[in-house]
């Protein structure tokens, strides 16, 4: 959700064989409209874009993209991720998060925070509690990223975490959990900061989670 309420932003997989491919993956943005959405229109991003790119989270200002690239030549790992600044109306060429944020394992996911200064993402990189846990990394007063935190217990579990959002209230984040009780394979939670620790995460229950996999969330 764009920060002003003017829309949505998401990731679209289409067919493209004549690219070599089974699917192409661009960035879409659809404004609201009264009761209902325009037709979506691709974004003009970035000049240097694989045709592999999802997930992304822009800043509450509008002025940075935060997203996952594959496969891609200046990768560390199968997927990594990457960032975008607007000037003006320009958006720059993909840069990769750096070897302080990326690892050779999958990392991708990302969710920035209301004030721009952290980033929570998804490894499944060594050090983790379980398959797949939720990270985050703090912006530094220069513009670099700090090495990166594992969010650890009572967020994370020995399974898999997965889908983080942090609201724009900064204190509640969301994600999906395997490992959590739960009413089917995973389920949606939040879990309110106090302090520099996370609560218990809660449940959101039925009729948001259900016997089937509920894996994203967002909320305004």
């Amino acid at each position: 959700l764009a920060a002003d309420g003017s829309g949505i932003y998401f990731t679209r997989r289409t067919r493209n064989t004549k690219a070599g491919r089974d699917f192409l993956e661009d960035f879409y943005f659809a404004e609201f409209h009264a009761d209902s959405l325009k037709p979506a229109e691709k974004l003009a991003y970035p000049p240097g874009k694989e045709d592999d790119a999802g997930g992304l989270s822009i800043s509450a200002d509008g002025r940075i993209m935060f997203f996952t690239c594959c496969d891609r030549a200046d990768s560390y790992g199968s997927c990594d991720l990457y960032f975008s600044e607007k000037t003006g109306n320009t958006w720059s060429v993909a840069k990769n998060m750096g070897r302080n944020i990326n690892t050779e394992n999958w990392d991708a996911q990302p969710s920035v925070s209301p004030d721009g200064k952290t980033l929570y993402f998804v490894s499944n990189r060594k050090g983790g509690k379980g398959g797949s846990d939720i990270w985050k990394t703090d912006r530094n007063p220069d513009g670099s990223w700090a090495t990166t935190v594992n969010l650890d217990v009572p967020v994370n579990t020995s399974g898999n975490e997965m889908g983080p959002f942090i609201h724009y209230d900064n204190q509640t984040l969301y994600f999906s959990s395997s490992g959590h009780q739960g009413m089917g394979g995973a389920d949606l939670f939040k879990s309110v900061r106090s302090g520099t620790s996370w609560k218990v995460p809660q449940n959101l229950g039925y009729p948001i989670n259900s016997q089937a996999d509920e894996l994203v969330i967002v909320v305004n």
